[in-house]
């Protein structure tokens, strides 16, 4: 089995690799970190490359390959020790929710674990909630760490 975890830039995302290696440690498991690079990121990147002439074509496929890129440095720069043989990165270009729960969907893990930032119900309302919509909708057990930033 694996443990997923969804990385993103953010600094509360060191706490989810480290409980999800943890977990992936505990459990014996694979520990699959996952990026997703939303839609719109994607596009602006791409827009932004596309006046050097080298990368005039550049794919989404490029940009999961950097996604994927990210998610394993990523893990290796705020985990101690990770076992490199038992981490598969894998990144995604979309919705960040959709995204998550079509892997989880896909890998059927033990665990998801996920951040999330404290919101009032009007900011929730207003903005959405990428980690609620996450912990009403996965198949698996999903391991969350709330923060206020």
């Amino acid at each position: 089995m694996s443990i997923l975890a969804a990385i993103d830039e953010n600094e509360r995302s060191k706490t989810v690799a480290k409980i999800a290696s943890d977990l992936a440690e505990t459990y014996n498991d694979t520990l699959v970190a996952l990026h997703v690079v939303p839609e719109e990121g994607f596009d602006s990147h791409r827009n932004s490359l596309q006046s050097i002439p080298e990368f005039q074509n550049y794919s989404i496929t490029q940009e999961i390959e950097s996604g994927k890129k990210f998610a394993k440095r990523f893990v290796q720069e705020s985990v101690d020790n990770v076992d490199l043989n038992k981490l598969e990165a894998r990144g995604r270009v979309g919705n960040p929710t959709d995204e998550i729960l079509a892997e989880t969907a896909s890998l059927e893990p033990r665990f998801l674990v996920i951040s999330g930032r404290r919101r009032s119900p009007t900011g929730k309302a207003v903005f959405g909630n990428t980690a609620q919509q996450i912990l009403l909708n996965a198949e698996c057990p999903v391991v969350t760490q709330l923060s206020d930033k």
